[in-house]
C-alpha cells in the first residue's frame, strides 16, 4: 500500500445552488477506532441535488464536502478497529462501505430500537472539509462511533455502490412490511435507484405481478431487466387518471395490494392512494425532502389502507443488501446500476446530468486515481 499523503483534492461545495469546488484539503490525524480509506466510488444520489440545492430538511454551515454513498479501500486503520459489524476481521485493502454515525445511548436508538431516528445522528456528505467526511474526495475519514461492514470479494463496486443509499434504504422499508403475500400485486412510483431496488426486491419477495410506473424508457428498461412484469411510462402516459386505468385493467379492477412510493414526488402519494385496492398497504419510501401537498385523509378510512413510512437504515440493512447481491449478481445485471462513471473533476457536470434525468447513478470512478 502506498504511502498516505498529508492531502488530498475534495470536491466542495462553497455555498448553496453553487459549483462545487475543488481544493486540496488536510487528512485528518488517525484516531483510536477511525479508519482512513481511499475513496474507490462515490455515487450520487437524488438527495444529493436536494442538498446541493438547499432544498433539504436541514441545511448545514457552508462550505462542505458532499457525497454520502462511497466505497473506500482500508488505508489506515485506528488502534481498536479490528473487525467490521458482522465480526469480520478488517485489514489494509479491503473495500468497505458505511452507515452514518448513530450513537446507539438517546432515547431512540436504545428505547425505540430505530437508530435511523437517532438524536445525535452524525452523517457524512454535510460535515466540513477539515473533517474529510464526504465521498466526493480523494480519500474519507470514517469515525470512530462507525459501523461498516466489508464488500464481498465476488462483488465489483458497480454492483455494489447502490447499497450506500437507495437499496439499504429499501431493505430497511421492505422489512416493515412483514413479507408480501404470495401472488400480491405491487405497483412501484418511480424508476431511479429506489423504485428500481423496490421493484427488483417485491419480484424476488414473491410478488405475482410488479408494476413500474415511472420515466425515462432508459430506467424502465433496466426495471425490466430486474424483473419488473409490465411498465407505465409517464411520458406517454401523462394523465394520473388514463395510469389508474392502465393499473386496474391490469390487477382485474381492484388495484394492487401494494403500491411503493418511490418518485419523491408529492403528487405521487394521492395517487398512491387512489390506486392502491381496499384494505391494501402503502409503503411511502421516497419522499425525502419537505413538501406540501393537498390530500383527503378520508380515503384512508374508507378503504382501510396501511400507510407505511419509511426513512432511512442501519448497518444490518447494509448488510443484507449486500448479501442479496451476492446471491443474485449471475441472474440480474445489478451493475447496470451505474449508469456513467465520471472523474472527480466532472463533479458538476455528474451532478447536472442527474439533475436533468439522463443518468440513473452516475458515480465518481476514482480506481484510476
Amino acid at each position: 500500500m502506498a504511502s498516505i499523503p498529508h492531502t488530498c483534492l475534495a470536491a466542495v461545495l462553497p455555498d448553496y445552488g453553487a459549483p462545487l469546488e475543488l481544493r486540496e484539503v488536510q487528512i485528518p490525524q488517525l484516531e483510536d477506532n477511525a479508519i482512513l480509506v481511499k475513496v474507490e466510488m462515490a455515487g450520487i444520489c437524488g438527495s444529493d441535488l436536494h442538498i446541493w440545492h438547499g432544498k433539504m430538511g436541514i441545511k448545514a454551515p457552508t462550505p462542505y464536502i458532499m457525497g454520502h454513498e462511497t466505497i473506500g479501500r482500508v488505508v489506515a486503520l485506528g488502534r481498536g478497529r479490528t473487525h467490521d459489524a458482522a465480526e469480520a476481521p478488517l485489514h489494509i485493502g479491503d473495500r468497505i462501505i458505511w452507515a452514518h454515525a448513530d450513537c446507539y445511548e438517546c432515547y431512540y436508538c436504545d428505547i425505540v430500537r430505530k437508530p435511523m431516528l437517532c438524536e445525535h445522528r452524525i452523517g457524512y456528505g454535510m460535515a466540513p472539509p477539515e473533517k474529510l467526511m464526504g465521498g466526493f474526495a480523494e480519500y474519507e475519514y470514517v469515525i470512530p462511533r462507525t459501523k461498516v461492514i466489508k464488500i464481498p470479494g465476488s462483488v465489483t463496486e458497480e454492483e455494489s455502490i447502490g447499497v450506500a443509499c437507495a437499496f439499504r434504504s429499501v431493505v430497511a422499508a421492505f422489512e416493515k412490511l412483514n413479507g408480501i403475500g404470495t401472488g400480491d400485486r405491487v405497483v412501484v412510483q418511480g424508476a431511479g435507484p429506489v423504485g428500481l431496488y423496490s421493484g427488483l426486491l417485491a419480484k424476488e419477495s414473491g410478488a405475482g405481478k410488479v408494476i413500474v410506473v415511472g420515466a425515462p424508457a432508459g430506467r424502465l428498461e433496466l426495471a425490466k431487466r430486474w424483473g419488473a412484469d409490465e411498465v407505465i411510462d409517464i411520458d406517454e402516459h401523462k394523465d394520473a387518471a388514463e395510469r389508474l386505468a392502465l393499473i386496474r385493467d391490469m390487477t382485474e379492477g381492484r388495484g394492487p395490494e401494494l403500491v411503493v412510493e418511490a418518485s419523491g414526488y408529492p403528487p405521487a402519494f394521492a395517487e398512491g392512494v387512489e390506486m392502491v385496492q381496499k384494505g391494501g398497504r402503502y409503503l411511502v419510501a421516497g419522499m425525502t425532502s419537505p413538501a406540501e401537498m393537498t390530500f383527503n385523509p378520508f380515503l384512508i378510512l374508507a378503504k382501510n389502507l396501511q400507510i407505511i413510512g419509511s426513512g432511512g437504515a442501519i448497518i444490518p440493512h447494509f448488510y443484507k443488501a449486500l448479501r442479496f447481491i451476492e446471491s443474485r449478481r449471475e441472474k440480474y445485471p445489478l451493475d447496470a446500476i451505474v449508469s456513467k462513471k465520471y472523474a472527480l473533476e466532472d463533479i458538476n457536470q455528474a451532478l447536472l446530468d442527474m439533475q436533468s434525468g439522463h443518468e440513473i447513478k452516475p458515480a465518481i470512478d476514482n480506481r484510476g486515481r
